[in-house]
């Protein structure tokens, strides 16, 4: 028995009687706190476990659906793609995001976003399993949807193609646009430096795979953008196509010396109109501003002559100066100007097959470039209207067959996208908001505003002497960036040009020089954006080279050598480029797309 039993309260005295009343008083508060005590520690350790066994099931759910994201890309980019394997994966995508975001949105997840240690761990969790389950309700789910069935197709009631998945495909893309971007914005936002490691490891995948869709969508939009327009599917077009003629090499690609009028309705598209060259000779200079540093290189034939229009390395140039004669000698404004040259026919051959010209000829991918580029000067030796309407009948061929869509949609895309990246298809609208689509792509036919995501050197060809003597021409350009200063570097590129006729072959006249007894080629070294020139030199000369004028253009340096030339001779020239401070992405060499491709090589100055 202890004391408090053995005392009745009303025995003791006063004193004694109030010392055992504090010792109830504490037995009373502990009975009530250390229970509550442990109640609240359970609680915090259940909130704790349920937390930590919610975040075990997150964590699983969403390498699931990293699984089913690397399935759905190797799927799609198959070649033919899987279209039967996209559905179910996208299923399974969308299963694994539901069950990942689930958790995230509990009032007990949220709470504990805000404690510290773990607070950040978790709002990240959440954030990804929120960008991972919107990319599956708002894009992927839709995409399948339309892209497992794509393709192009007759409309029975108007004879011209279904434009139906077009529109679609353009509103899901432009969904794309927005929910990566907002997602991007919310990943960045994440404080990587309060978070463990695979938490930290996983935003920045997150973030790397949502940069390259950021680059990926603009290329996307702006193919669907160029079909649309291409189609009409915003309402009539006149589409002028220029067909560029790498025999006589220019900065673009060659004189556009035959072109068509097209024109393009909701689907339905003809062919209305045939010129060449000789069509549009003998004009007044075009009455359209042109930079002062563009007629300092290229001279002022490119307002009078009508293949120089793709002189300097920017379509939008070109397509204003193709556009203005349309308009002003043949009272035709086009909406719309698209370029291609043989070398792009031939990328697209490889997915149409052969096709037949009127005249009964086959061409093929792998006979296209040496007939329309050789073989018709051999068959036409005076050249003329009627190598022009050559050209023109072998482009319409293989225009024909394109529109019958009797072919894999998918391996069509990639050869599009394929020919747009060599320069070989290049596309301008009149209308700003669908030029705007093609901003950053290479059907866009420009070089970059800046250096930050690639330092992009340009190394552009011209024949000046009204010949088709580059079928025949090879060339070389080799780039030594030295780096050792990474926010101004230092760019020289050197350029190799050498002819190589077959010593058996007499070139017809045509092919030979209208001008001069040998050939006069120009060649012009574009800097990085923001450069100056720090170097100019003729290394071999071949007869003659001269260098100059030196000018800014396109926000660039950029220098001209002036190279004549006979079979065999070799020039070589070369042009330094300092850069100013900034941000540099890594080198890349644009050239004219020529029959043989210029081979470019690329080195790192040493830093020892």
């Amino acid at each position: 028995m202890t004391l408090d039993e053995f005392f009745d309260d009303d025995e003791r005295p006063p004193s004694e009687t109030r010392s055992v009343g504090k010792r109830r008083s504490h037995r009373v508060a502990h009975a009530i706190i250390w229970p509550t005590l442990v109640l609240v520690l359970l609680a915090v350790g259940l909130a704790g476990w349920t937390l930590y066994s919610d975040a075990m099931s997150v964590r699983a759910d969403l390498e699931q659906a990293q699984d089913a994201v690397a399935d759905l890309q190797a799927a799609a980019t198959a070649q033919p793609p899987a279209l039967d394997q996209l559905e179910p994966i996208a299923r399974r995508l969308d299963a694994a995001a539901s069950r990942a975001v689930g958790p995230t949105a509990q009032p007990l997840w949220r709470f504990g976003e805000a404690a510290p240690v773990i607070g950040e761990n978790l709002r990240a969790a959440r954030v990804i399993a929120e960008g991972v389950d919107e990319i599956s309700d708002e894009i992927v789910t839709p995409a399948v949807d339309v892209f497992g069935s794509f393709g192009l197709r007759r409309d029975e009631a108007t004879g011209g193609m279904d434009l139906t998945p077009l529109r679609e495909a353009t509103e899901i893309v432009a969904t794309a646009d927005r929910v990566v971007a907002e997602l991007h914005d919310r990943v960045a936002g994440i404080d990587t430096g309060s978070t463990i490691e695979q938490v930290a490891h996983a935003v920045g995948q997150l973030e790397a795979a949502l940069g390259r869709a950021e680059q990926a969508i603009p290329q996307l939009s702006g193919a669907l953008a160029a079909v649309g327009a291409l189609l009409g599917v915003d309402g009539p077009k006149d589409v002028v196509l220029a067909f560029l003629n790498n025999a006589e090499a220019a900065p673009l690609g060659g004189g556009p010396a035959a072109q068509s009028l097209l024109q393009v309705d909701n689907g339905a598209v003809s062919v209305t109109r045939q010129v060449s060259s000789a069509d549009l000779a003998g004009q007044a200079p075009l009455d359209i501003p042109i930079d002062e540093s563009a007629r300092l290189l290229y001279d002022d034939i490119l307002l009078t002559e009508v293949n120089a229009a793709t002189s300097r390395p920017d379509f939008p140039t070109a397509a204003l100066l193709i556009s203005a004669r349309w308009q002003r000698d043949l009272g035709v404004t086009p909406d719309i100007v698209v370029s291609i040259d043989p070398l792009g026919l031939s990328r697209i051959l490889e997915v149409t097959g052969p096709v037949t010209t009127a005249a009964g000829e086959e061409l093929t991918s792998k006979n296209v470039v040496s007939k329309v580029l050789q073989e018709a000067y051999f068959r036409y030796p005076e050249g003329g209207p009627e190598s022009d309407a050559y050209f023109a009948a072998a482009s319409s061929a293989v225009f024909d067959r394109v529109m019958s869509a009797d072919y894999d949609v998918w391996a069509m895309a990639d050869a599009i996208v394929d020919a747009a990246n060599r320069g070989s298809l290049m596309m301008w609208s009149a209308d700003a908001a669908t030029q705007a689509l093609f901003d950053g792509t290479r059907l866009q036919g420009t070089m970059p505003a800046d250096n930050a995501a690639a330092t992009v050197l340009g190394v552009y060809f011209r024949d000046r002497s009204v010949s088709k003597i580059d079928y025949y021409l090879h060339s070389e350009a080799t780039v030594t960036s030295d780096t050792c200063t990474p926010d101004a570097p230092t760019y020289t590129v050197e350029v190799r040009l050498r002819l190589d006729v077959p010593r058996d072959i007499e070139l017809p006249e045509y092919v030979t020089s209208q001008i001069y007894d040998f050939f006069r080629t120009e060649v012009f070294i574009y800097g990085p954006v923001g450069a100056t020139t720090t170097g100019v030199e003729v290394l071999e000369t071949a007869l003659s080279t001269t260098a100059g004028p030196s000018v800014v253009d396109l926000g660039r340096p950029a220098e001209k050598f002036t190279i004549d030339h006979e079979n065999q001779q070799v020039a070589v020239v070369r042009a330094t480029f300092a850069g100013a401070p900034g941000e540099y992405g890594p080198t890349e060499v644009r050239t004219t797309p020529m029959v043989n491709a210029t081979k470019v090589t690329s080195t790192d100055a040493s830093c020892g």
